[in-house]
């Protein structure tokens, strides 16, 4: 527990220090008149505070922590305007010869989930600390949580988009297919949208984004069936004026509105994933340019989903980009996307896709050594489209043309190559949500003879991991 710890401090409190506030940062001592609706406290005087960093999961909760402090003195420390009331302002409440702030104390007691919604980039340690007590003690809100212990496993999975078209229709015969093929987990992925690629909005489309009433049902049916649930929402462009414009190219003309809604969104998701018993859940997809562009922003992303949400965190890098991220060593695994372009001949032989992935096995190997940790793959998939090995990631290759053969040499060839690299995680197929069948071009296995490949697969990894 010791070691963890600090390592916790080192990599998830940068620049933690144990000392209480200065006095210079302190105003005079106030007095609490009243709570407010909303967790907040108006002082005498008329001013309206809020507690930084805290958020409470119910009223009655809220209630319990904050009516105590009606009719005494603190000492006060502003850090800022509330984002959403800029009458109301955040910051920290001391008592008067106490270093450890009250917000503090009230998170160690686990009487509120952690959250940070901050124009600045300030990560506050003293809090961090005090939400990381009360997880590792199972204190107030975290005694009934679904805690992740140790280290991920190795996983063995498929993807199932939740690509929402018809309410009547449910997922449970995809959830059986993936038990069926030897998998023991499920990424289920579902699609948020911004309007344009230079939006600072994140919203859902009726139309797309699937219901939260089916979404918990699909991971009630999926644990039902004995299988893990790793959750991904993922952000699509809903209108795009240039074919290049994709979610790894988004650029928020208002970068503090995005960062917050996508902020609102995670939240959300992981408040979800919490309460219906997911294992694992990523902060995101393939946001290529927002890794690169907004590094300071990701470490209060993970802190606000590590402050209510008890299992793994992860992020799915693209294939391509994986040295950019620089909050690999603040999340519990890697993961990368696997559409590797394995040759330039659009009719390989199996030779040639094995050669194709042995390359590819040196670069993963090269990634894991750089990272100092194992990698496991998020989306493994080919179209079953004459040529889908020159672009896996193109399922609008050739759709005239079905090739469900190709998909099976592709999948063997990773078989053959990657199936004991010590380095590999594991891999989630994709994707398991169209009906396959000869004549289907989608990345789906059913029906097709990279089902059984994929099956044969998956026993082998049972056995021997």
């Amino acid at each position: 527990m010791l070691k963890f710890l600090n390592i916790f401090v080192c990599l998830i409190l940068p620049g933690f220090s144990p000392q209480g506030p200065q006095k210079a940062d302190l105003k005079p001592l106030v007095r609490i008149k009243k709570i407010l609706p909303g967790a907040v406290l108006l002082l005498e005087g008329g001013q309206k505070i809020r507690l930084r960093g805290l958020e409470f999961p119910r009223p009655d909760l809220e209630k319990k922590a904050l009516r105590p402090l009606v009719g005494r003195e603190f000492l006060w420390r502003e850090e800022e305007p509330d984002v959403d009331q800029p009458k109301i302002s955040r910051g920290l409440l001391f008592e008067k010869g106490k270093k450890i702030s009250v917000n503090a104390e009230l998170l160690e007691q686990g009487m509120a989930w952690f959250r940070v919604r901050s124009r600045r980039d300030t990560v506050f340690s003293n809090l961090q600390l005090a939400l990381f007590r009360a997880r590792s003690g199972r204190r107030g809100i975290w005694k009934g949580t679904p805690m992740a212990r140790g280290t991920p496993p190795f996983f063995r999975g498929g993807v199932l988009g939740l690509y929402y078209k018809e309410s009547r229709l449910d997922y449970h015969k995809q959830l059986r297919r993936i038990r069926d093929i030897g998998a023991d987990w499920v990424l289920l992925l579902l699609t948020v949208f911004t309007p344009k690629v230079d939006s600072s909005k994140i919203v859902k489309d009726p139309n797309r984004t699937v219901q939260e009433g089916r979404l918990k049902e699909t991971i009630r049916y999926a644990k039902g069936l004995g299988l893990k649930v790793a959750l991904m929402p993922i952000v699509l462009i809903r209108e795009s004026d240039n074919d290049d414009d994709w979610r790894g190219t988004l650029r928020p003309k208002d970068p503090m509105s995005f960062w917050l809604d996508y902020d609102k969104q995670l939240c959300h998701y992981g408040d979800i994933a919490r309460k219906n018993g997911v294992e694992l859940f990523f902060i995101g997809s393939e946001l290529c340019s927002l890794e690169e562009n907004y590094p300071k922003a990701w470490p209060r992303i993970i802190s606000n989903l590590r402050g209510r949400f008890g299992g793994w965190l992860s992020y799915s890098v693209n294939w391509d980009h994986y040295d950019v991220p620089k909050f690999w060593g603040l999340l519990d695994c890697v993961g990368l996307t696997a559409y590797f372009e394995l040759t330039e001949n659009k009719r390989a032989s199996a030779k040639e896709l094995e050669m194709g992935w042995k390359k590819v096995r040196k670069e993963l190997e090269g990634v894991s050594k750089s990272l100092g940790r194992p990698i496991f793959l998020t989306e493994l998939g080919y179209p079953s489209q004459e040529g889908a090995n020159t672009a896996p990631w193109n399922y609008l290759l050739a759709k005239d043309r079905p090739d469900t053969e190709e998909q099976a040499l592709c999948f063997e060839a990773f078989a053959k190559v990657m199936k004991d690299a010590k380095f590999l995680q594991g891999a989630f197929i994709f994707d398991f949500f169209e009906e396959g069948g000869a004549k289907d071009t989608s990345y789906a296995l059913w029906g097709k003879r990279a089902w059984w490949v994929v099956r044969d697969l998956f026993r082998y990894w049972a056995q021997k991991r």
